[in-house]
């Protein structure tokens, strides 16, 4: 295999993946209907009855951003991977479980809003998806296991601080809903502020490339211990 060619193991593992986003970010929208009963309805009960699904609404908005988010952290997570084991495979699959399971938390905080379980179950799905990013990261960058091994520790650092960030805020947030938040304001407004503010940061993440934390040259010793040959030798 060429040098800079990407292993199709792991570039299956990433065509899987984005499958089960997309999938996901679908089956979201299947809770969006009005009831049969709203058929024949105009005007102002049609309006009614269209604002009577903001919950619906409001839960679609949020676990869409929310996945949104924790694909664009996938994208970058295996933007810097260059090698595959099987770890990787299973710990990624892991991650997909949390996407898919992620429309039925919305279906049940969708119909009921206020419910301290119903959201204390919400969140707590979104705070294991972010666990198990962060575990992703922590294993791919442990000693430079799968990532280039001239990946800048900086680099490693800030995508620790930005996936350990996911987890403590919604962790925060669920704290308020045990203390009974939901009786002042609606947890899911809270919870989109929250994934919406994560929306901001990854595009001012974006914006800097991902080669701008890799040194430019490795080490003999570095090029050796990966088994890649160096290219300043004579």
């Amino acid at each position: 295999m060429a040098q800079n060619e990407l292993d199709p193991r792991l570039h299956r593992l990433i065509v899987l993946a984005d499958g089960i986003y997309a999938i996901a970010m679908t089956l979201l929208a299947i809770d969006l209907f009005l009831p049969e009963a709203t058929s024949q309805l105009g005007g102002d009960e049609l309006f009614t009855s269209l604002v009577d699904r903001w919950p619906e609404v409001l839960a679609f908005v949020t676990s869409f951003t929310f996945i949104a988010n924790f694909w664009v952290g996938h994208m970058m997570l295996f933007h810097v991977v260059r090698r595959f084991d099987g770890a990787l495979m299973w710990l990624a699959l892991l991650q997909m479980m949390c996407i898919a399971f992620m429309p039925f938390p919305t279906a049940v905080v969708s119909k009921h809003t206020s419910d301290r379980v119903a959201n204390l179950f919400y969140f707590g799905t979104v705070f294991l998806t972010g666990l198990v990013m962060e575990l992703v990261w922590i294993y791919i960058t442990g000693r430079h296991r799968l990532v280039d091994r001239n990946l800048s520790r900086e680099m490693i650092r800030r995508v620790h601080v930005i996936s350990l960030s996911v987890p403590a805020a919604v962790l925060v947030l669920m704290a308020l809903i045990a203390l009974g938040i939901g009786q002042i304001v609606t947890p899911l407004i809270l919870g989109y502020f929250v994934a919406s503010a994560y929306v901001v940061l990854g595009i001012k993440e974006g914006r800097a490339p991902i080669e701008a934390f890799v040194t430019p040259e490795e080490s003999s010793d570095e090029r050796s211990v990966s088994g890649e040959p160096d290219d300043r030798a004579p």
